[in-house]
């Protein structure tokens, strides 16, 4: 039995009506993202062979849970309504798949991440690359879960790499997660089953960090690229770094919280960053040695709050991370 069908009422399969847009033609070379997006239900059994899968996460609980500004349920929406009309210059062989929504009931978290584990592992099995669209950074865990059930190997090693103005390494709070705690919750897994922690946070900013989060972060051997490290001159060793990190894990997994973004460029997120990255020709050029990872098999985008978005900016930043990866896919 597809494990979905235990969290059936978590689960909204893909919606044909939400991608539409404008057409220029028929031919490949005229067509946009809605018109090759194919919706699709997870809880079937199928083929995902070369196919780039969408899976939303409508949850911002973990945001609530953690005083941060809520909406970023409604992030999955807001980026697909910015994907739909984009070109199509990724190569033909790639297959876009929207496999619909998580969401939240009764302020159950844990049923979400866990039917959100359920989902990607469901996608990965099928030969899919999943893109999860946030929601909280509460996505995290559920998609550690995900690919630890998928993986199913104590041998074989995690790593994820999170661009972050935060570390969401403090610990849990009364029993519950939240959207600050994923790292800490993937750690203490790790570490119960006799498996290496492998964690590279870039972007990160003492001003979002505690000087005791910091320390606690590197007593457990997490890399840290501090926002400050991102200069030109240093992009050489910042690219080594990335890679020396990758080969030393199987399976790469990429976050992406938008809240690391400097607050002109990204400011309908859930915790404001006034000073943060600029993506830039020198932010892209590293974006490009993390994409560009043989062994990057999944990645998700966080924390994209609707009710701030300025001209949709945020949401634009978004696809356009998602359209830099395709290209490279």
């Amino acid at each position: 039995m597809n494990p979905l069908l235990n969290h059936k009422e978590l689960y909204t399969r893909g919606d044909r009506a939400v991608w539409k847009g404008r057409v220029d033609g028929q031919e490949r070379d005229w067509m946009r993202w809605h018109q090759l997006m194919e919706c699709i239900d997870l809880s079937a059994d199928f083929s995902l062979s070369h196919s780039l899968v969408f899976l939303g996460f409508c949850s911002d609980e973990g945001v609530g849970r953690n005083q941060g500004r809520v909406g970023a349920k409604d992030g999955p929406s807001a980026i697909r309504n910015v994907l739909t009309n984009l070109p199509a210059h990724f190569s033909a062989e790639l297959k876009l798949k929207d496999a619909g929504d998580i969401v939240l009931k009764d302020n159950d978290l844990e049923s979400s991440q866990s039917a959100l584990g359920k989902a990607i592992s469901s996608i990965l099995k099928g030969g899919g690359f999943p893109i999860v669209l946030g929601g909280g950074h509460e996505v995290t865990y559920g998609h550690y879960l995900g690919i630890k059930h998928f993986l199913n190997d104590p041998k074989c090693q995690i790593g994820i790499i999170n661009i972050d103005a935060h570390l969401d390494m403090r610990e849990i709070s009364a029993e519950q997660g939240n959207s600050g705690t994923g790292f800490f919750q993937i750690e203490k897994d790790l570490s119960n089953i006799g498996q290496s922690f492998h964690y590279l946070a870039i972007g990160v900013q003492e001003i979002s960090n505690t000087k005791g989060l910091m320390a606690y972060a590197k007593s457990k051997h997490t890399q840290i690229i501090e926002r400050k490290d991102l200069v030109a001159d240093r992009l050489t060793a910042l690219r080594r770094q990335i890679q020396d990190f990758a080969s030393q894990v199987d399976y790469v997994y990429l976050t992406i919280d938008l809240d690391a973004f400097a607050a002109p460029y990204a400011p309908g997120v859930s915790a404001l960053a006034f000073n943060g990255i600029v993506p830039d020709e020198l932010f892209f050029d590293l974006y490009s040695a993390i994409i560009e990872l043989p062994n990057l098999r999944s990645m998700d985008i966080a924390e994209l709050n609707p009710y701030f978005d300025i001209d949709s900016r945020t949401a634009k930043l978004a696809a356009d991370l998602v359209f830099k990866f395709l290209d490279r896919f």
